[in-house]
């Protein structure tokens, strides 16, 4: 199968329904039988509708190893500190997996978006794959003095079971989950080739207010490759650590790293039948940062509810800023700013608000991507700034809409308040940042950017503007700067 992008329009719908294309959750996205993708890329595109076509890449849980014996609490107690009192009641947890097993009941309070596919066990009809149930319990499983103990105990689940593990199938679920008022939303799967449709579903999905977490992959044996969606900008990428709390043997690395959680013998519950470690108790402990990342989602859930009115890119800041050092000191590729640590996240100060997010590409603040444009951040008026932040990975480029009067000029100038972000101009018919600019300034160091646009038509006009990340080697935290547009 393929996946097709279009710019949102009853033309586009009726071209995909003629050509057999199924609209995704993604707006503007279909997926279509290979052998009709061409027919139907070639039929959007003749019309200026097309955005992007590519392969419906497959996905593999981000699980190593299954084994017994582990101290069923050594996970939990490494980032939940001694004394910490859990809020009333926990921001609610989407598991994009395979399907909750609500009979467990470590996880019964899981409801049931969609499922997976199911088969008769020795014990009657359940699960057939246990890894969205073990990721579950990770999470949040009930402290109920049997099982284990999630870092978020009893937080409302969401499931949404896959059944193929597609691009196409999990870019639907993260928009459902998050329809469905998932504060945080764990993605413990990953892929070696990239998905625009699940880079377009993650970013809707944080811009509707979840904080989305993915496992960063276990693939360093394997080359190393980037993985996808943990490299996605707006995603917590996850790393294992080890019982020594050090760089897990197996675990990914990459620039596009966050955070390290435990990733080896953490333990999870799963159905009694399918646990194959030789005790068929329900009990058993894992690898992989499958199961670090929902540590993190659980710390995600405490902060998001004892801290609410947050943005998504706030708690991601947050998290950040206040793990502990492992490794290499700072932020390292092995362990990317450390190991999560709750109890000083929620003390930190309050990070500045990015409320402009996200608006990563044209696509994104042009109607193309989500439901309409952004608003302009000028109109012709009175002088405007605009304060925000990029970042190399989690927010390489901030793209804003100006209007721009006839026969009219327009000023933009960019002053970095840290870093060395960049500043880029296009005209309204571009359709990406792969456009040929209008405009650029790449002033060094702190200095002000500046650009001017003119517009010669007899009708007022939209621009783009494009705020550019600096590409650093060494990662840090964002790139805050000040936008400044003006008349003339």
């Amino acid at each position: 199968r393929w996946l097709i992008g279009a710019r949102a329009s009853h033309t586009a719908e009726r071209l995909a329904r003629v050509h057999g294309g199924r609209p995704l959750a993604v707006r503007g996205a279909y997926v279509v039988d290979a052998a009709r993708a061409r027919a139907l890329a070639g039929a959007l595109r003749r019309r200026g509708l097309l955005r992007f076509s590519e392969p419906d890449v497959p996905l593999t849980r981000a699980s190593a190893y299954e084994g017994e014996g582990a101290d069923q609490h050594w996970a939990r107690g490494a980032v939940v500190a001694d004394g910490l009192v859990p809020p009333p009641a926990f921001a609610p947890i989407g598991i994009l997996d395979d399907v909750v097993d609500t009979g467990v009941a470590d996880v019964n309070q899981a409801k049931v978006l969609a499922a997976s596919p199911t088969k008769v066990l020795p014990t009657g009809k359940g699960v057939a794959v246990a890894h969205g149930t073990e990721v579950a319990s990770v999470a949040a499983g009930r402290a109920d003095g049997a099982g284990v103990i999630g870092i978020a105990p009893g937080a409302p689940l969401l499931s949404y079971g896959y059944k193929t593990m597609s691009c196409a199938e999990v870019s639907d679920g993260l928009v459902r989950l998050a329809d469905a008022g998932a504060k945080v939303i764990n993605l413990s799967f990953a892929a070696t080739e990239d998905c625009h449709t699940l880079e377009l579903a993650t970013a809707a999905a944080f811009g509707s207010g979840a904080v989305v977490v993915a496992a960063a992959g276990n693939e360093l044996r394997a080359h190393d490759p980037v993985v996808y969606p943990a490299a996605y900008p707006h995603v917590l990428s996850v790393g294992a650590l080890d019982l020594a709390l050090q760089p897990a043997s197996f675990s990914s690395t990459g620039a596009a790293l966050d955070l390290a959680a435990p990733g080896e013998d953490v333990p999870v519950a799963l159905p009694p039948a399918l646990d194959l470690d030789g005790t068929a108790d329900g009990l058993t402990r894992s690898d992989g940062t499958s199961f670090a990342a929902p540590i993190v989602s659980g710390v995600a859930s405490w902060l998001v509810a004892a801290r609410p009115k947050l943005d998504p890119g706030q708690y991601g800041d947050l998290l950040r800023a206040t793990a502990k050092d492992v490794g290499a000191p700072g932020w390292d590729a092995r362990t990317g700013f450390g190991l999560v640590d709750l109890a000083a996240a929620l003390t930190a100060p309050t990070p500045a608000a990015d409320r402009n997010e996200p608006n990563d590409g044209i696509d994104f603040v042009d109607g193309s991507a989500f439901s309409a444009p952004d608003p302009y951040i000028f109109r012709g008026g009175a002088a405007r700034t605009t304060t925000a932040a990029v970042d190399a990975v989690e927010d390489p480029v901030d793209v804003y809409r100006i209007r721009v009067g006839a026969h009219q000029a327009a000023t933009v100038a960019l002053t970095p308040q840290g870093g060395n972000a960049d500043l880029a101009v296009y005209a309204g018919k571009a359709r990406s940042l792969a456009s040929k600019a209008l405009s650029r300034s790449r002033r060094t160091g702190t200095r002000t950017d500046r650009v001017h646009v003119r517009n010669r038509t007899a009708r007022a006009g939209t621009f783009y503007v494009a705020v550019l990340a600096p590409t650093v080697a060494q990662r840090s935290l964002d790139t805050p700067y000040a936008l400044k547009v003006t008349r003339g």
